[in-house]
């Protein structure tokens, strides 16, 4: 289902024929090239705007979803995943595992009830480079819409599109010259401020700018556009500390079995402080004559974090020489089996989450008249990502245990955590215990460590296709195509090698450390006064003790993470196109044959110790994908659509080969750090990719003025399952016993599953009002869907669970107002709850439903100056809550996001054309 209200006239690129060639069903799905010589309405028709989409609508030969770039910017946020949500069967996720959530913004898209690693993603119609280990989902932060003419979601692509795509294709497009009037120059600009971080006295300001140009010279044409943005986000989040025990561990079964026995071990407080900055441009040549036209379109973005999170906490610490813990063994538990827990200590954590991710796509091609019947389009085109994590710091402070008394002997005091508001929760405390976790002369520097990371990805890609009319009923035309893609990804990191631990008489204590404390805090405050170390002063640190270890670190240590590989595609595609009066049906047939090889370094276990070298695996995957899609129109205002497609979706490198990977938690025990093994993953070579068939219905109605109805049914039944999300990848853990089990995680592709759902669109505008009031409309789309597989819990267990990132419930709603040279709206946007991470023997962590409303409103001054202010986050919701079971009874623990918000955003916005 396209909604259009998004949509815009097209103002694609000329390197298809879809303007020439009158089976425009079959028409090149990558750049439609179609000029609608009403370039008045990219400049300043609204409505015009409005009604041509419900032209393009009525006569796409596929469903899809299409909205415009200067839609897109027309709303208060400036991230892609966030504006897309407005999309009907559209939904957002972001990967705090990386403390994106505190941004404020999403990052990935997710399409009708599927994560989005099941997404194929497009830039101009070239598959873009993915450096995501873990899944194939591409980060919305390098895609500014400031950059973009226009997004296409296809959510029934035929056979000329890719296939693997069970979700859906998203193709983010830029301007063809030839789109925009001759001389055409529009400058943009932005100011953001940031209530939140305006509140705690932190960096607050942020702006935009845009300059876009669009020259015609007789046949030849450019088009060049280039951004920059920057802004700051100031966060704030409250969480438990450390996973849930049992709080009887006489009742038996695990966690998860019965939620009413969860018994918490400690709160942390973190805030979060956010440089973000984009900037990017493109340059499109374009060369048109009757016969030949040729392209060229190359665009770069790239994305900067710096990122720094401080936490305080009360928590669990291990006892010191001299402490004794009453129970049984020394455990968490009395000798009735309920928890007991000695050892309560604060904590002041640091950790930044710096990163780079850069992205370049280049496209040279044209189309070629070989006759009146026949045209060959064709192109070649490179894509370059990198995600790099150049300098990920991890340093804590910690106070020793706190007893009770004079904190020697046996332990008289114990954590105990009190929920009764989930989202505030704290740790019961007298006035001794509160004196002593407060005091910062207390806290004595544990660690520190640095990491880092970097994926990229080098990706080039060759198509040709040939198109051949034949008549105006009956078999009208057929179609061809060719496709070639390799890829080649390099990997690295390095985790604990580098740290640091302090140890002997001169530990640093945190009342040295120079900082700032934070003047307040939400819902209440923290119990342990919140502190922000300097910068430079604990980066510094961390250079001279922890980064200056990498000269002497074992070369097998640099070699553990690493990992290379190379994927190829090659596809083929035929498509016949018939017509029967007001129906078309277009059958077609796809193959794909997919071979990756990696190498990665295997470390293996004798009797002699470990010894590691590099491996070599490879894996193949062969594809036959029908398809079949049929449009009836009984007027030019209504069309009723359906189709049948196989599609699949390919296992990533880094679920299939490569090296385990370990967590480890560092505990401060009788002044000694003391590390331990909290997870493993490990890659399965095994897997197989993800098969779906797909069925999709609708129909569509366009009304008066720019009046739209439609409604769209879709069905999907997948097998080899396998859950790895665009958030912390879901994997099937196997856990071993005890209070604090070592989960072993590895994926497994055996799972069956099933999504349906129901996706309306409705937007009217209000008739025959008196004076000022013309102009009032509304506009809402709901989505109904469901998404569950069966999945091997455990060794021994199976069982139905939600597909991660699929909410059963998105809504969003808007009161727009158009009269004159004033535009307003008020916009609402709701999304359901949802799964984001399978775990055993805890509960799964699922995000509590999100809401939005924003305002905007803009003024025109003549034809060529708008200005206008938005607020977004009106009602300021939190962004992100993540609990443990779909009750808000458990929240989830700091690595899971726990309960964020960011507070509003104000916006001024000023755009000058020429």
């Amino acid at each position: 289902m396209q909604s259009p209200a998004f949509a815009a006239t097209r103002a694609g690129p000329s390197d298809t024929t879809a303007a020439t060639i009158d089976a425009a069903a079959i028409a090149p799905d990558t750049d439609d090239g179609k000029e609608t010589g009403n370039t008045d309405i990219v400049i300043d028709g609204k409505l015009r705007a409005r009604r041509q989409a419900q032209t393009d609508q009525l006569a796409s030969g596929s469903l899809a979803t299409i909205v415009s770039g200067e839609e897109l910017r027309a709303q208060p946020q400036q991230n892609l995943a966030d504006l897309l949500t407005r999309l009907p069967g559209v939904s957002s996720s972001v990967d705090q595992g990386y403390n994106a959530a505190a941004t404020g913004e999403a990052q990935y898209v997710t399409i009708r009830g599927l994560d989005s690693s099941y997404n194929a993603y497009q830039f101009d119609g070239v598959r873009i480079a993915q450096t995501n280990a873990n899944n194939r989902a591409i980060s919305m932060n390098l895609l500014s819409p400031f950059a973009l003419a226009e997004v296409r979601v296809d959510k029934a692509p035929t056979a000329a599109q890719d296939g693997d795509a069970i979700a859906g294709v998203l193709d983010f497009r830029t301007a063809s010259p030839f789109s925009l009037p001759n001389h055409y120059l529009q400058v943009r600009a932005q100011g953001q401020v940031n209530g939140r971080a305006a509140a705690r006295d932190q960096d607050y300001l942020g702006g935009t700018a845009q300059v876009e140009t669009a020259q015609q010279f007789g046949d030849f044409g450019i088009y060049a556009s280039a951004y920059y943005g920057q802004k700051n986000v100031y966060g704030e989040a409250v969480t438990m500390h450390k996973d849930y025990i049992k709080y009887n561990k006489n009742i038996p079964g695990d966690i998860r079995d019965n939620l009413d026995n969860a018994f918490g071990r400690g709160v942390a407080w973190n805030v979060y402080q956010n440089d973000i900055k984009r900037f990017g441009g493109t340059v499109n040549l374009e060369w048109r004559s009757d016969a030949l036209n040729l392209y060229s379109r190359t665009t770069y973005g790239e994305y900067r974090l710096k990122s720094w999170m401080d936490q305080t906490a009360i928590r669990v610490v291990g006892l010191s020489s001299g402490q004794v813990n009453p129970n049984p063994g020394g455990g968490d538990y009395n000798a009735d089996g309920y928890a007991a827990i000695y050892g309560t200590g604060a904590s002041n954590y640091f950790r930044t989450e710096h990163s780079n991710q850069r992205l370049v796509t280049s496209k040279l091609g044209g189309d070629l008249r070989l006759s009146d019947k026949a045209v060959v389009d064709f192109y070649g085109a490179y894509s370059r990502g990198k995600t790099e994590y150049p300098f990920r710091l991890q340093a804590k402070y910690q106070t020793p245990a706190y007893i009770g008394g004079t904190n020697t002997g046996t332990a008289t005091f114990r954590l105990v955590t009190k929920a009764a508001d989930p989202i505030a929760p704290h740790v019961v405390l007298d006035s001794a215990a509160n004196s002593y976790l407060t005091n910062f002369a207390n806290f004595q520097e544990v660690y520190s460590i640095v990491q880092f990371e970097h994926v990229t990805e080098a990706k080039g890609e060759g198509a040709v296709n040939f198109t051949y009319t034949l008549a105006d009923e009956g078999l009208s035309a057929i179609r061809a195509g060719l496709k070639y893609e390799s890829a080649d990804r390099d990997s690295n990191g390095i985790n604990e090698a580098l740290e640091y631990d302090f140890s002997g008489a001169n530990i640093p204590t945190l009342d040295k450390a120079p900082g700032t404390r934070v003047n307040d805090f939400m819902h209440g405050g923290a119990q342990i006064p919140l502190y922000i170390y300097d910068h430079d002063y604990i980066e510094g640190q961390a250079r001279q003790l922890s980064l200056s270890k990498l000269a002497t670190v074992d070369p097998n240590v640099l070699n553990q993470q690493k990992q290379d590989g190379t994927e190829q595609r090659f596809s083929a595609y035929l498509l016949a196109n018939l017509k029967f009066g007001g129906l078309e049906i277009v059958p077609g047939v796809r193959f794909e044959r997919n071979r990756f090889e990696a190498t990665y370094w295997q470390t293996e276990s004798d009797k002699s110790g470990s010894v590691g070298h590099f491996a070599t695996s490879t894996k193949s995957y062969d594809q036959w994908l029908p398809s079949l899609i049929a449009s009836y129109r009984p007027s030019d205002t209504m069309v009723y659509r359906a189709s049948v497609r196989k599609s699949y979706t390919r296992p990533p490198f880094g679920l299939l080969v490569g090296p385990t990977t370990i967590a480890y938690d560092t505990q401060l025990i009788d002044n000694k750090p003391v590390r331990k093994i909290v997870g493993m993953t490990v890659p399965n070579p095994d897997l197989k990719a993800t098969e779906a068939w797909n069925v999709d219905g609708s129909v569509e109605f366009a009304g008066a003025g720019s009046d739209f109805f439609s409604t769209a049914l879709y069905y999907k039944r997948l097998s080899n399952v396998w859950f790895a999300t665009s958030t912390d990848t879901t994997l099937v853990g196997i856990s071993k016993p005890g209070d604090d089990a070592v989960v072993l995680s590895s994926n497994d592709s055996s799972g069956k599953g099933t999504v349906y759902g129901i996706e309306v669109f409705a937007r009217y505008g209000l008739k025959n009002l008196p004076g000022l009031l013309d102009g009032l409309g509304i506009q809402a789309n709901l989505t109904l869907q469901r998404a569950d597989a069966t999945i091997p819990i455990t060794n021994n267990l199976r069982a139905k669970r939600r597909m991660p990132n699929a909410p059963q419930v998105m809504f969003n709603a808007e009161l727009y107002y158009d009269h004159g040279p004033v535009s307003a709206w008020v916009s609402y946007n709701y999304t359901g709850n949802k799964l984001i991470d399978v775990r055993t023997p805890q509960p799964d962590t699922y995000l509590q439903p999100t809401s939005l409303l924003n305002l905007s409103a803009t003024y025109t001054i003549g034809k060529r100056l708008t200005v206008g202010a938005s607020l977004q986050n009106l009602l300021n919701a939190s962004n992100y809550w993540a609990t443990y079971g779909e009750k808000q009874t458990l929240l989830s623990v700091d690595r899971s996001g726990g309960y964020i918000e960011t507070g509003r955003t104000y916006l001024l916005n000023l755009a000058y054309r020429m």
